[in-house]
């Protein structure tokens, strides 16, 4: 069942292609991204607002190398610059222009909750961030690789996005943390080092103290003050997820995390090994008995103390249902595909009642459910981006659409 999530039993050096900065809009199906590399980078936001499914039309993004999402829209790069698109009517509302070279895929990050697109450009040096709504230059830096977070100094360090100047500096010893730290961070949240990672309004740390506890906590993004701090036993683990979320585990037991003040939402036994459970943005989970879809009748949405919200029947002799780690606050996706033939739907379950919706897809499906948008989609390939004004739906063939917010 080829279903990205958020494993409750993660190998080690899993996310090794993030290290050092992570990306606050949460490991969104198999999205979730550092810059980009023919797919789209995820702007950090926090939290997708209520969606208006009924409101999904298309988007023309025109030929692009590569996408993103900002707080302000999309843009898109290709060999003569890079332009953000609007989101309603897909017209062009600014361009940089390339100078003699194209933009280069990996050095495209979205900083600061999507407000600031740092980019560089092949065969130059250096990096160059500009205003993701004027879309004119801010600031620029010969480095080769800039991260709002970092300990290559051996202090954690935060930097200003809209400036590149750095904000402030914390010894990591007066957090707890063992020292010296290791001159490279190879993980994000890796079970054996310290890391950071950005968060809503704090960057969250992570190190190994002297007696073998692990400590967690946040820090203040413009201060550098300590706005939380907790302490794990040895075999205690904390793994980041999507938006806001974050889950602390000891001793058998599952705590699910606020990272913006590391307040406990709710406390649960940890899920079996063969269980499905993706963690969604507002701490609850979508549940499945397995990872593998024949033997899953049952579909359950829980609160982050393990109580039932609601669940539907699933029956894999007739529809194959793929969960998206990606929601909004009233609503979960998944992808649906009939058992009668290749055809490919998203559905929205809505997070209260459990009713669904067809939001997209080539026709109606067999039980007569008509998509608020005719468009299609493919298994293996179809990716939901969230931003602070919906979500952006890929599809084959340069397709796109955007879910708006209520």
């Amino acid at each position: 069942m080829p279903i990205p999530t958020l494993r409750e039993r993660v190998p080690r050096r899993v996310f090794r292609a993030c290290a050092r900065v992570a990306l606050a809009a949460g490991l969104t199906a198999a999205a979730a991204g550092c810059g980009s590399s023919g797919s789209a980078s995820i702007a950090d936001v926090s939290t997708v607002p209520d969606l208006d499914l009924s409101a999904v039309k298309m988007l023309s993004l025109g030929p692009n190398e590569s996408f993103g999402v900002m707080s302000t829209g999309v843009y898109a790069l290709a060999d003569d610059g890079i332009t953000r698109v609007d989101i309603r009517t897909g017209l062009q509302l600014w361009k940089i222009a390339s100078t003699g070279a194209p933009p280069e895929q990996g050095k495209i990050q979205v900083l600061d909750r999507g407000h600031v697109l740092l980019a560089g450009w092949q065969g130059t040096p250096g990096l160059t961030a500009y205003d993701t709504t004027s879309g004119k230059r801010m600031w620029d830096t010969q480095a080769e690789q800039w991260f709002e977070s970092d300990s290559a100094t051996g202090q954690f360090v935060h930097f200003d996005p809209r400036t590149g100047e750095q904000r402030w500096s914390v010894d990591p010893g007066t957090l707890g943390c063992a020292t010296p730290l290791p001159k490279d961070l190879p993980a994000l949240f890796d079970s054996d080092a310290p890391s950071l990672a950005e968060g809503p309004g704090v960057v969250v740390f992570r190190c190994a103290a002297p007696d073998s506890r692990t400590i967690v906590g946040g820090l203040d993004r413009t201060t550098g003050s300590t706005v939380w701090h907790r302490d794990l036993p040895e075999k205690g683990n904390f793994l980041r997820g999507p938006g806001r979320m974050a889950i602390v585990m000891t001793e058998g037991t599952v705590d699910t995390v606020d990272m913006a003040d590391g307040a406990s939402l709710g406390t649960r036994k940890a899920a079996s090994d063969k269980e499905f459970r993706a963690l969604l943005a507002d701490g609850s989970s979508l549940t499945m008995d397995s990872y593998v879809i024949a033997d899953d009748t049952e579909m359950r949405l829980q609160a982050p103390d393990g109580t039932v919200r609601w669940s539907v029947p699933l029956d894999a002799t007739k529809e194959e249902m793929q969960p998206l780690m990606v929601s909004s606050r009233n609503a979960v996706f998944l992808l649906m595909r009939e058992n009668s033939g290749a055809k490919v739907w998203l559905v929205a379950y809505d997070t209260k009642s459990g009713k669904r919706t067809v939001v997209i897809g080539p026709g109606a499906t067999a039980a007569g459910e008509k998509p608020s948008l005719t468009m299609n989609l493919d298994i293996s390939r179809t990716r939901l981006y969230p931003a602070p004004w919906g979500l952006l739906v890929t599809g084959p063939d340069n397709g796109y659409a955007t879910i708006p917010k209520r």
